[in-house]
């Protein structure tokens, strides 16, 4: 504290005779006084140039601005307490100083007791209020340098202080949690049931020593995401009575992740090794496939074998396709990779999805999210990711989609979320719905999974809150720029086939040639993906079903482009929608024979419109 003999002592008085009278008192008692002024101006420029310990500050000084202005800036500005000299007494002058939060008021006419006694109570209290605020600097840059979030609460649970990872978890600001019950803030709760974890406030005060808080529990922030998080609470005592609490908690949510991870890609890791030995030891099981249907469509149609022969026929595609499963394992997943604008894919993807399921909402990061990704396959892997949802979720559930930075786990990630309400699964399930399978029904999951990897990305799945679904694709950010979103990938071909062991039979035998195949399991998944693919499609091959009398017109619509061949059971049927009785069994190679037509009708045309664009031009 300032002492009398050392203090420095500015007067800011707008009558002259007065300042000087101070002046002479002030020194007289023993204080420095640097100098006087009596204008707005003039005050500023000498408390700045003095750096006085205490300023007397009249309220009424010429010029348009007054004391309380000055003092407001030295409050805001400089650590300098002020002692009012007023004459006036009026309530509004006196509200509009006491926000300035002056160290006192001294009236006119002044007294040297009065003087003297007001100086040396606002010296004193500025310099307990300037310990306090050292020793709570002090501890808001110890409690902010721990790698903790930490809350530290009154009795009643009312919070006084929050530190920065405080306000990233929970999305308060510091300002707008003080006072408010810990409750608000802390919103806790079991990761598979979704039950809000109890109270543990009264718990730690009346057990009166530190307690940890229960396991595989999250955190719900002010945007809705939830946080793994673990800690403990520890009751905070003064003067042998317990004033409050100390909360700290961990965010344990990348740990967990990278947990995670590592025990899927260790699972995936045995399965290719089991899926290698498996290939090594079996027979090509596509040829026994193909044989197999040559031997059923050669028997006649009352011959006593057709019942053993259908069983064989079956077998061997069940085969083909537990093998196509396991081989798929072993190949790389072929990727493109190109710079992409996520929001404008998911903007795509939502938009062709409502046509399916009106209900799916999306949400989108404000800023541009821009990743360095194959096109195509992140809209196959999302697009199989919402048909898997659509299968299993409660009725009345929301889909929803969402774009956003992946803050929590991959700093510098991008983050596409997918989020359902189930209705059957549980958590033992979900967390194997990335791994091969022998049921066909769960394919495409473990293909995204792969194609995720070979993007350089990261996915996951779990079960919260006892019902709700979350898919999560994290994807390396790339700085945005203008980059143009890649144009079409090579046309393909569209299959729309129930049966997996057929598709994945025609897929085989297509790829082998050289055509990518898009494989469909039903009318609606088709439709998506002729809206969803920017490439050429120049034929549909529909294997018809119920309910699938309009498809044709409707794929006519969206790909005007292609040809569509309607077949029954892969007989000579309808083409282009117009009925015929079934007249020979169709065979791969007949497809095969399809797609190299429609490709070169593909190629005739290009060339007849790249012929005239270059006639026009001359």
């Amino acid at each position: 504290m300032a002492t009398a003999a050392k203090a420095k002592i500015v007067v800011i008085e707008d009558e002259g005779l007065i300042a000087a009278d101070l002046q002479a008192r002030l020194s007289a008692a023993g204080y420095t006084v640097p100098g006087t002024a009596d204008s707005a101006p003039q005050a500023l420029e000498l408390i700045r140039k003095t750096s006085p310990d205490l300023v007397l500050m009249d309220i009424r000084l010429k010029g348009e601005v007054d004391g309380i202005q000055i003092a407001d800036e030295i409050r805001r500005q400089m650590d300098i307490p002020v002692i009012y000299l007023t004459a006036y007494e009026d309530r509004a002058t006196l509200e509009r100083a006491s926000q300035t939060q002056a160290f006192g008021y001294i009236k006119k006419p002044i007294a040297s007791s009065s003087l003297r006694g007001s100086i040396e109570v606002a010296l004193a209290k500025h310099s307990q209020e300037r310990q306090v605020r050292a020793q709570r600097d002090w501890l808001a840059a110890s409690l902010a340098a721990v790698p903790f979030a930490v809350l530290v609460t009154d009795s009643s649970g009312a919070v006084g202080y929050i530190n920065s990872l405080t306000e990233n978890l929970t999305g308060w600001s510091a300002d707008q949690a003080l006072g408010r019950p810990v409750s608000h803030l802390l919103r806790l709760y079991y990761r598979d049931s979704g039950e809000p974890v109890d109270d543990f406030l009264p718990v730690a005060i009346l057990n009166g020593e530190p307690l940890g808080l229960p396991s595989n529990i999250l955190l719900k922030g002010q945007d809705g995401r939830s946080y793994a998080v673990e800690g403990g609470i520890a009751p905070r005592w003064q003067d042998g009575r317990i004033q409050g609490t100390v909360i700290a908690l961990r965010d344990v949510t990348q740990g967990e992740f990278e947990q995670d991870q590592a025990r899927r890609e260790s699972k995936q890791q045995a399965l290719r090794r089991l899926a290698d030995g498996i290939t090594r030891e079996l027979p090509d099981m596509s040829t026994l496939a193909q044989q197999s249907v040559r031997l059923m469509d050669g028997l006649a149609a009352d011959s006593p074998l057709r019942a053993e022969a259908q069983g064989i026929e079956r077998a061997a595609l069940d085969a083909f396709g537990v093998m196509h499963r396991v081989q798929t394992l072993l190949a790389p997943v072929e990727v493109q990779l190109g710079r992409v604008l996520l929001n404008e894919l998911l903007t795509r993807l939502a938009e062709a999805w409502k046509q399916i399921y009106p209900g799916l909402v999306l949400t989108l990061h404000p800023e541009p999210l821009e990743a360095e990704v194959d096109e195509w396959q992140l809209t196959r892997t999302l697009a199989s990711m919402l048909q898997h949802a659509r299968a299993h979720m409660a009725e009345g559930s929301q889909l929803k989609v969402e774009s956003s930075l992946a803050r929590a786990v991959e700093p510098a990630s991008v983050l596409i979320r997918v989020t359902y309400r189930t209705d059957g699964e549980d958590a033992a399930s979900v967390e194997r719905l990335f791994e091969p399978s022998y049921s066909a029904t769960s394919s495409e999951l473990p293909t995204a999974y792969a194609v995720i990897q070979q993007m350089g990305g990261r996915a996951a799945a779990r079960l919260e809150e006892g019902d709700r679904v979350t898919f999560e694709i994290y994807l390396k950010r790339v700085g945005t720029a203008a980059s143009a979103i890649p144009e079409a990938d090579k046309p393909a071909v569209l299959l729309i086939e129930s049966n997996p062991a057929i598709r994945q039979l025609l897929h085989v035998h297509l790829e082998a040639h050289g055509y990518r195949l898009l494989e469909a399991s039903d009318a609606d998944q088709a439709l998506l993906l002729a809206r969803l693919y920017r490439a050429p499609i120049p034929l549909v091959i529909a294997n018809s079903g119920p309910g699938d009398s309009d498809l044709h017109q409707k794929l006519s619509a969206l790909r005007p482009e292609c040809r569509v061949r309607m077949v029954a059971g892969y007989r000579e049927a309808a083409i282009g929608g117009a009925g015929s009785a079934a007249t020979r069994a169709l065979t791969r190679w007949d497809l095969l024979a399809w797609v190299e037509e429609a490709f070169r009708a593909l190629r005739r045309a290009s060339e007849g419109l790249h012929a005239e664009s270059e006639q026009k031009s001359t």
